[in-house]
């Protein structure tokens, strides 16, 4: 490990909230909070610029689901208008036809007239095109196909609606029938840490980046719809757009996001311009247009997405510590600097721009996402709709942003969020929530550990966003099975970055007498669920931690698919499954459960919980103190919002157990602490 002097930066964002006449926040009430889009947003704006068509989501804990509404909400503020039901919730999926569990976002698109709004709905688990009048007197099901659609788009007079599909649902049913009948093969379709039986993968023109049965081979099929008759037929004349090139850009130049202006003759686009040393996602880009290269800093380093405004180009890119900022610059082609529009320290995502404006979702650590207008003029900001307005009634507490490096060097931050009316000179209990920390404070990656709900609990909380090893993510190509993380495991240097991380801003809290560093709880899912199985036996800084459950070694017993089995292989720089076992156990938790002293709670979904079962048992077998909880349904994100309700208050209680020793008196309670009160006399028996 690279020693180094670590300098931390303490910068306040938002001030408390006066606490007279609010309200806790409690996890219902973060949990029933309305969303512009599901797991990330999105908008559609207008073809005048004067309207944008948004998907709110909001859990329905009696339905055991989400509500689904689509609204056209005017720029210009006025009262959003209800356009229809968004059906059923459709989930993200993943490489080998596994669900993520994320929610996704649909994406209205409108009709080149401006009268209608198109967006894909499910019913009845199936996937079709729906439209709906912009002013909400009309809502119809357009396609009536006998696979789900993947995506669409209006044709250029309105008139048709072009899309593609996947697989014949009644074809899939129908195999899957008989291969049940007469035994299943076991092949590369099988993942059984995920699924008892095959998975179908994705339909896609790309293809996923590994090897494929030929009965999983599905290529996406072209369909036309009449908007009016609602007549199908197969679209013989559609073929895949070749892509864009800038005339005169020599091949060999790593270009993307190419985007012609509205002239079609001029043309933008990001450039790597060192793709040897730097060929990985995480790659430095530099804006060009019209051949020529932007030499402002704003155009170079972490660049998220731009836009053609007349002449000039509007530009959106990260900055500042850990790129934990963003900024929108305008930049003329041939211009040597850049005019500064608006900065951010949270998140602005899914804009649009036209007619001298941007249109996007805007996010702060303490204002959930809404819909905003920025104008490119002055950079002025003004609210077209906040879903959530009543958010002002709750005490959120105090909200500090913190910066500093982990002992890498690698920058990081994070958001410390004390209770309301803490008492000032009184050490808290912390609560770590892992591994991002951008736009608002709801519960980490996964939404699982409510954040404002446990500082109303009482406890200290730092939401941390972990810190990536930039240099090592710009050496990989992601492409190139598991090289992208072959660095990253290489003598567990991402679980030393993170943990280094929080272990430095530990003792600066606890140095500023805002924590009591013997009460420091730790939770995580998916990257920080590995973060805190390494922290259980590596650190001694956790009095208790909860976690979504992580992998082991045993998962390459699991891998059936070849692919998988490359992954780790490569992951891991082993050439036999000898080697991987070896490679990876000082890094497992299965392997080192005698070495654990904190209590563990783990909260699994279902379809992750054979993956999951060799670290429990090796627990079990240490004698140490560890709960499980199974949530049916579930997959990578649980996406029931009962089950993210139970997983979160949950939490609170297990904190309070462990880190206050305080106990809730509900009857239906009774039962969980008397499991836990023997957990914790097994934990000082067995520190005897």
């Amino acid at each position: 490990m690279r020693s180094m002097k670590c300098s931390i930066l303490w910068v306040a964002i938002v001030a408390s909230h006066a606490a007279a006449a609010k309200q806790p926040f409690t996890s219902a009430d973060l949990l029933s909070m309305k969303q512009i889009g599901g797991y990330n947003g999105a908008l559609a704006l207008s073809p005048d610029g004067q309207s944008v068509a948004i998907q709110i989501q909001q859990a329905d804990f009696a339905a055991r689901t989400y509500k689904l509404d689509w609204y056209v909400a005017a720029v210009n503020g006025a009262a959003p208008v209800h356009i229809g039901a968004g059906g059923e919730v459709m989930l993200n999926p993943s490489p080998l036809g596994r669900i993520n569990g994320s929610r996704a976002t649909p994406v209205g698109k409108w009709s080149p007239d401006g009268q209608w709004v198109a967006y894909l709905r499910k019913d009845n688990s199936h996937v079709q095109v729906w439209r709906s009048r912009a002013d909400g007197s009309l809502q119809e099901q357009v396609t009536h196909n006998p696979a789900d659609v993947l995506d669409f788009n209006w044709s250029a007079d309105g008139q048709a609606i072009e899309f593609k599909v996947g697989r014949d649902r009644s074809m899939m049913a129908r195999t899957e029938q008989e291969e049940g009948d007469r035994g299943i093969l076991l092949d590369d379709r099988w993942v059984p840490d995920n699924s008892n039986v095959p998975l179908w993968f994705a339909c896609t023109e790309d293809g996923w980046d590994v090897p494929q049965p030929a009965s999983q081979k599905c290529t996406p099929t072209a369909w036309v719809v009449d908007v009016a008759s609602k007549q199908e037929r197969l679209d013989t004349a559609t073929s895949k757009q070749p892509a864009i090139r800038p005339p005169g850009v020599a091949s060999e130049r790593v270009i993307q996001k190419v985007t012609p202006d509205a002239s079609g003759k001029r043309f933008a686009w990001f450039e790597n311009e060192t793709p040897v040393e730097s060929p990985g996602f995480a790659a430095e880009l530099t804006l060009f247009a019209d051949g020529k290269r932007c030499g402002a800093p704003e155009c170079h380093g972490q660049l998220k997405a731009f836009w053609w405004h007349g002449d000039e180009i509007i530009l959106l890119n990260r900055e500042g510590h850990a790129y934990s900022e963003l900024t929108l610059s305008a930049w003329r082609p041939g211009a040597s600097k850049v005019r500064r529009i608006y900065h951010l320290d949270g998140v602005i995502d899914a804009c649009d721009v036209r007619s001298g404006r941007a249109v996007c979702l805007h996010e702060t650590a303490t204002t959930p996402r809404k819909l905003v207008s920025i104008s490119l003029r002055d950079g002025k900001l003004q609210t077209v709709f906040d879903p959530n307005p009543g958010l002002a009634a709750f005490e959120l507490g105090s909200v500090e942003k913190i910066e500093w490096h982990d002992a890498y060097g690698n920058p990081t931050f994070g958001h410390l969020v004390l209770p309301p009316n803490h008492p000032q000179g009184k050490r808290l209990p912390l609560v770590i929530v892992q591994y991002r920390s951008k736009g608002f404070l709801r519960g980490g990656v996964g939404e699982e550990y409510p954040i404002y709900p446990l500082a109303a609990a009482g406890f200290a909380v730092l939401s941390f966003d972990r810190p990536e090893d930039w240099g090592a993510m710009k050496k990989f190509e992601p492409k190139k099975v598991g090289q992208s993380e072959a660095r990253e495991w290489e003598d567990a240097r991402e679980r030393k970055t993170a943990l280094t991380a929080l272990e430095i801003v530990i003792d600066k809290l606890s140095e500023r007498g805002i924590i009591d560093a013997s009460r420091v709880g730790l939770t995580g899912l998916s990257d920080g669920a590995e973060t805190v199985e390494f922290a259980l036996f590596n650190s001694n800084r956790f009095a208790a931690v909860a976690h979504s459950g992580s992998w082991s070694p045993y998962v390459y017993q699991l891998s059936v698919n070849s692919w998988m089995r490359e992954f780790l292989y490569s992951m891991l720089q082993a050439t036999s499954p000898q080697q991987l076992m070896e490679r990876w156990q000082p890094m497992s938790l299965a392997f080192n459960a005698d070495k654990v002293r904190a209590p563990v709670l783990i909260q699994v979904a279902d379809s992750e919980l054979l993956m999951g079962l060799p670290t429990y048992v090796a627990l079990k077998d240490a004698n140490k103190p560890v709960e499980t909880y199974v949530f049916p349904g579930e997959y990578h994100i649980k996406w029931q919002p009962q089950h993210k309700l139970a997983v979160a208050e949950r939490t609170i209680d297990w904190f309070n157990f462990w880190l206050n020793d305080k106990e809730d008196s509900a009857k239906d309670k009774a039962d969980q602490y008397q499991r836990w009160r023997a957990l914790r006399q097994q934990q000082l028996s067995s520190a005897r």
